[in-house]
């Protein structure tokens, strides 16, 4: 007997296009950190829409400063006179521990070039150490025949700068003093 054996019959070889449909959904778990505001953790399908929750901590300091009281200089302004007297002749630093043991209130005083007053205040003698100005008064801030002095000297005008001893009775705030009795100790600057 005799054997046949089929065989396949060969294809041709063929090209061609060809399309398909898909479907998918999708799925996510995220969480993420943000500065400031916290963390936040959301679901969401494939289309990215999601619902999340977020958290936060924050906290802070701060520091603020200031200058003296009243307008914000005085005690600073006052501080200095001790550094400008350091610099003076021993005759003038003696004249102002000496009017200092008698109460004299110590602050400063601003003229102009000439030793005359900068920001009113008449006709009165001009600056120098040891010039004493003296008024009869009446003692009113602001007024005609008080001396003026202050502990905050550049809101002033004025081109030399003094330190004074005040006598008696002074009035006013570390802006503006005034008294009846004003000695001229030494220039600052």
């Amino acid at each position: 007997m005799v054997a046949v054996i089929a065989t396949a019959p060969s294809l041709p070889s063929c090209d061609g296009d060809g399309y398909g449909n898909g479907y998918g959904d999708g799925y996510g778990n995220g969480d993420g950190n943000g500065y400031g505001n916290g963390n936040g953790n959301g679901d969401g399908n494939g289309d990215g829409n999601g619902d999340g929750y977020g958290y936060g901590d924050g906290n802070g300091n701060g520091d603020g400063y200031g200058y003296g009281n009243g307008y914000g200089y005085g005690s600073y302004w006052f501080a200095t006179i001790a550094w400008f007297a350091a610099k003076w002749p021993q005759a003038q630093r003696e004249r102002m521990a000496t009017v200092q043991k008698a109460g004299a209130k110590i602050a400063f005083w601003r003229s102009r070039n000439n030793g005359g007053p900068a920001n009113g205040g008449g006709d009165i003698k001009a600056a120098a150490p040891g010039v004493v100005h003296v008024s009869p008064g009446p003692l009113q801030l602001c007024g005609a025949g008080t001396l003026h002095a202050t502990l905050i000297p550049p809101r002033w005008s004025g081109e030399r700068w003094w330190i004074v001893a005040l006598f008696g009775e002074v009035i006013g705030d570390d802006e503006k003093l005034g008294c009846l009795k004003r000695e001229i100790i030494g220039e600052c600057l």
